[in-house]
């Protein structure tokens, strides 16, 4: 009897031991609530807990100098009367033109008058509506359009022109047919990043008698590109479109002395006046050849892009020195610009493909339609569609002075 009541004492501690939390949540009729239930091991934090950490946005901005046609681009562009294709003329860069935000420098008026009557070139330019389509084919997308040829067709021209661009869906920055146009920033949603673009120009020939006189104030951005004094207002420029949202600000600086490889001092004080300013690129057009680009490191640590002068893009200056000019070597600027998770802007890679505007004098049209086109130069090297050797010299020569100007370190490579 004694050994039987030990046997059932030790029975009775197993099962007591065996009771544990869960057993007891298992036979409770609240446990199996669903709004009580416990993570599961594979899931132990609530998803409202994980935090996705924002990705940073990228862009490339591209710019391109002069678009300036005179007598030869015309004729050679002519397919009937009063109508006209350049878009052969791109067909070689056109490849190349694959930014998001894609920018030269319209040089001239266009089609004033309507139907492309009186097309005129130098010293007072018209040109045909045509090339505003074959820069669209391109890729180009937006255009500087403040320079000494605005007033060129006065300016019901001037207001015809921006009517144009309106019509062939081509954005621009730099003629304003009101003062509510001029007072009304340019800020671009590019992939994300608000870009600011502002336009100046130092000089319209001298022809401002054919704007009224309550317009000449507004109609294009003028400074002074030979002294300081500007620099305030431009200042107050820059900071108005970064209150308006701008996170980049872009300026477009039609200036400087015409056929010169170097900008003056007082250029450079001013580009990098304005780049402390709050200027993160300054575009440089009007000489017609290239200058330098250089880096400038502001006193925050951060840093602007100044590229002095483009040079040509689209263009036929072989008279001024024949057979082939400085004012037919250009370049294709390329620039990353990135947004950090925080917010902060900055510039990464620039790099340029120099271009040459061929214009066959030699009768030999061997890869040249109509006997111009703007050719890429890789490593120094026309497209293989190019077989004379006199030409290929040529982008030999073209490529070098570029290299020359700018220096190695910007140089695109070409693709391995």
């Amino acid at each position: 009897m004694k050994r039987l009541l030990i046997a059932c004492l030790l029975l009775l501690l197993l099962h007591g031991c065996a009771s544990t939390p869960a057993d007891t949540q298992e036979a409770s009729p609240e446990a199996a609530k669903p709004d009580q239930a416990v993570p599961r091991p594979t899931d132990p934090f609530p998803k409202a807990d994980v935090e996705s950490k924002p990705e940073p946005i990228e862009i490339r901005i591209q710019f391109a100098g002069d678009i300036l046609l005179h007598r030869g681009p015309i004729d050679a562009a002519r397919i009937g009367e009063n109508r006209y294709d350049f878009r052969p003329f791109l067909r070689d860069i056109e490849p190349f033109l694959d930014g998001d935000l894609v920018i030269c420098n319209m040089e001239t008026p266009v089609d004033v008058l309507g139907g492309n009557r009186d097309i005129t070139t130098f010293p007072r330019f018209n040109a045909p509506f045509e090339i505003l389509e074959a820069l669209q084919y391109a890729g180009f997308n937006h255009l500087f359009s403040a320079n000494n040829h605005s007033f060129d067709r006065g300016f019901d021209g001037l207001v015809a022109t921006v009517r144009n661009f309106e019509r062939a869906g081509i954005a621009a920055t730099g003629m304003y047919i009101d003062e509510e146009a001029f007072n009304t920033p340019t800020i671009l949603d590019v992939g994300g990043i608000q870009v600011g673009i502002i336009a100046y120009t130092d000089s319209v020939n001298g022809l401002e008698s054919l704007v009224p006189v309550e317009m000449r104030p507004f109609a294009v951005r003028r400074f002074r590109s030979h002294v300081l004094d500007d620099l305030p207002s431009m200042a107050e420029d820059i900071a108005n479109i970064r209150a308006a949202g701008a996170e980049l600000v872009i300026l477009s600086l039609h200036w400087g002395a015409e056929y010169v490889d170097a900008p003056t001092e007082m250029q450079r004080q001013i580009a990098r006046g304005l780049s402390e300013a709050g200027a993160d690129v300054i575009m440089g057009n009007h000489a017609h050849v290239i200058q330098p680009i250089e880096w400038h490191y502001r006193e925050d640590g951060t840093r602007s892009l100044i590229v002095y002068s483009l040079g040509n893009f689209l263009a036929d200056q072989t008279r001024l020195n024949p057979p082939i000019p400085r004012t037919q070597y250009g370049m294709l600027v390329s620039l990353q610009v990135i947004r950090e998770p925080g917010g902060n802007i900055r510039l990464g890679l620039c790099q340029v493909l120099p271009t040459l505007c061929m214009r066959d004098i030699t009768g030999n049209t061997l890869g040249i339609v109509n006997g111009i086109s703007v050719m890429p130069i890789f490593g120094g090297e026309l497209p293989e569609a190019v077989t004379d050797e006199n030409l290929r010299a040529w982008g030999r020569r073209a490529y070098e002075h570029v290299v020359r100007i700018i220096g190695e370190e910007f140089i695109m490579r070409p693709p391995a």
